[in-house]
């Protein structure tokens, strides 16, 4: 569906609430020539559409989910003849679903790019450099039902030279931040923020992050040139108490600077990235701006070899993906996804000191958020640091022609990956895996996550749980998943050992839709042990042959694409040349079984994130970074010593012919069953 608006209303937006949802990835790249250089012309902020006053219906009425809106901007708000690109601030407020907006030029191809991510119901905003397409239009669209609101500031036009509107990029610069004294500004207060040393007075605009933290309530940002009437349009929206949320932006500035009002006195941090030239300037071809159609430069979620930003670590942005030449700064969108915790990315020039700045920020742990910035290259490209972890994606826009930056430092830090101890890993079992719990020194072996043991003996997947030695029935699989407490970002299956293969697809089925619904991003499931004398307590059916079709299975489940978080680990092909690790019926941990089995749980963890392994793979050797997967290499010879477990702490003996085992553990060591 596309519809055509050149409607326009003056309204600043707050409504909503918060959380988010990930980047666009859902289109297909497409392929356009990059128009001729151009300069900047700046406007005063002006409403080019407003889904709340152009829905049929009235303002209730949200625009449906993957609508494109044509948007004319040609011959309104004071905008250039024949501009190549629009400088936007774009809103979306009240979205029925988690998801994100795209903006492309008119007539071109969409792209697998994303301009901004919302979750349900909130209100947030995000500036952008969009190239223009047919008749000077650009096409907006939501992946959910919501309200779309669009402003411009500004223009790019096209020149070979020029004295005015050309970009000096800086490296990030910290130009205030009200959290220093301590104390909040009145609601409805304005702060005027001076030219950065170095700019000149008749720059036209400064390119500008925009942040708060800590809100008190929803509100709303405006920043404009100092002594020039604020607008009536936002540049950043809150929805609710104790947020951060941040935004990028070009800002027209007058002579003293630009003013930033705050309506509802919140702190406010402003961040500095460079400055747009006057007609003071010389002429040049430096500092133009060369627009693209949306292009998605980097994406670590897909980069094995990346595997993300690791906590303090930081990796290298080639801008020569972008232009296919060294370039002075590069314009777009850049997301943070899947973090770690609450924290933030800067990006900065390569090879340079890092600065006191933050070009993306999050307020939470598995938050995705995307904010426009323009960043100065160097010499050796771009650098990004992310203060807690996180995934990064980049869609470009558009890059400023000139010389990079020198390099000041031999190298940038490295991107080492660690444990993520935030990260909560729910560990579901039966009596097999119940013997970490009962061998209380195997825990040791958990190794670099927030592991929850939640293991009974007797448990099933589905249906009612036969009578484990606990003294009771244990809740099911899907029934313990659901009930867990708090974020759960791993799921670990290693039951259904007393099930039957006959239901076991329909069931794996159930613990993956919960594990869904529980927000966990992988659900790792231990194949069974093959070859094993076990026997279903229920009957005392054997089960081998059962197994081995579970197994089976699981591994068509997988291939299926049904289930793109389910990472299937061979514990049984990994376990088949142990020595010592199970007892007689093939299945339930010795001692050594239960170190060696937590272990390899935490390798596969690691692995599947791209981390250090938990632990050497032999005592006194080097910790593999990052750790390959335990599949493919030979199980632990010793991983009681590996551990420094002290097995005399525990006193075990089977029971039933060798069917179960049972443990007396020292009592400073007893977890009572759940």
């Amino acid at each position: 569906m596309t519809r055509r608006i050149a409607a326009t209303t003056l309204v600043a937006v707050v409504l909503g609430s918060t959380t988010l949802a990930g980047p666009a990835t859902t289109f297909a790249a497409p392929a356009t020539d990059a128009p001729a250089t151009a300069a900047l012309v700046t406007v005063a902020p002006c409403r080019l559409y407003d889904s709340r006053a152009t829905s049929p219906g009235g303002q209730s009425e949200r625009v449906p989910a993957r609508t494109e809106i044509v948007v004319d901007a040609a011959g309104r708000c004071g905008l250039p003849a024949g501009a190549v690109a629009l400088v936007l601030s774009v809103t979306v407020t009240a979205p029925s679903r988690p998801g994100f907006v795209a903006v492309w030029p008119a007539g071109a191809t969409p792209t697998a790019t994303s301009a901004l991510n919302f979750e349900g119901g909130e209100t947030r905003a995000n500036g952008a450099i969009v190239a223009t397409g047919v008749n000077g239009a650009i096409v907006i669209s939501a992946s959910a039902d919501a309200h779309l609101v669009v402003d411009v500031t500004g223009a790019f036009t096209a020149a070979e030279r020029s004295r005015a509107g050309r970009f000096v990029p800086t490296p990030p610069t910290r130009l205030v931040d009200t959290r220093v004294s301590g104390s909040r500004r009145p609601a409805g207060s304005t702060i005027r923020i001076p030219l950065p040393a170095g700019v000149p007075s008749d720059a036209t605009a400064l390119a500008i992050t925009i942040a708060t933290s800590e809100t008190s309530s929803s509100g709303y940002f405006t920043a404009h040139g100092a002594g020039i009437e604020r607008p009536t349009t936002s540049l950043l929206n809150s929805d609710g108490p104790r947020q951060v949320r941040a935004a990028g932006q070009i800002v027209a500035t007058g002579p003293e600077g630009i003013e930033v009002f705050s309506q509802t006195g919140d702190h406010v941090i402003v961040d500095f990235t460079g400055w747009f030239t006057g007609p003071s300037s010389p002429e040049s071809g430096d500092g133009l701006f060369v627009p693209i159609a949306p292009t998605r430069i980097v994406d670590t979620r897909t980069d094995t070899v990346t595997g993300g930003i690791f906590p303090g670590g930081t990796i290298q942005v080639d801008p020569t993906d972008v232009a296919g030449h060294p370039v002075a700064a590069i314009a777009g969108n850049w997301t943070m996804t899947e973090t770690r915790a609450a924290g933030y990315i800067t990006a900065y020039p390569g090879r340079t000191e890092r600065p006191l700045a933050a070009t993306v920020n999050a307020d939470r742990r598995r938050q995705n958020v995307a904010q426009f910035g323009i960043v100065a290259a160097s010499s050796a490209g771009i650098a990004v640091f992310a203060s807690n972890g996180n995934d990064l994606v980049v869609d470009a826009t558009g890059w400023f022609t000139g010389d990079p930056l020198p390099t000041t430092t031999a190298t940038d830090p490295p991107n080492t990956p660690a444990p993520d101890t935030a990260r909560r890993v729910l560990l579901v079992g039966d009596s097999t895996l119940a013997g970490v719990r009962w061998y209380g020194n195997a825990r040791h072996a958990l190794v670099g996550s927030d592991f929850v043991l939640d293991v009974e003996s007797c448990r099933r997947l589905v249906g009612t749980s036969c009578g484990g030695r606990e003294g009771r029935r244990p809740p099911n699989a899907v029934q313990a998943i659901a009930a867990a407490e708090g974020t759960i970002d791993v799921v670990v299956i290693m039951t259904g050992y007393n099930d039957w293969y006959t239901t076991f697809s329909g069931a794996v089925d159930q613990v993956m839709g919960v594990s869904r619904a529980k927000g966990a991003r992988r659900v790792v499931w231990l194949t069974y042990r093959e070859g094993s004398a076990y026997r279903n307590p229920t009957g005392g059916t054997a089960q081998d042959e059962g197994f081995r079709i579970q197994n089976q299975i699981l591994r068509e489940k997988a291939a299926s694409g049904a289930f793109p978080e389910m990472v299937v680990a061979d514990y049984d092909a990994y376990t088949r040349a142990t020595d010592g690790w199970f007892t007689s019926d093939g299945v339930h941990f010795t001692i050594v079984g239960a170190y060696g089995t937590a272990d390899y749980i935490s390798r596969v963890i690691a692995a599947t994130h791209s981390e250090a392994c938990p632990a050497p793979w032999t005592a006194g050797g080097a910790v593999e970074t990052p750790c390959a997967n335990p599949d493919r290499h030979a199980p632990l010879v010793d991983p009681l010593g590996l551990y420094s477990g002290n097995p005399n702490d525990i006193h075990c003996y089977e029971m039933g012919g060798g069917r179960q085992v049972a443990c007396q553990v020292d009592p400073k060591l007893h977890l009572a069953p759940r």
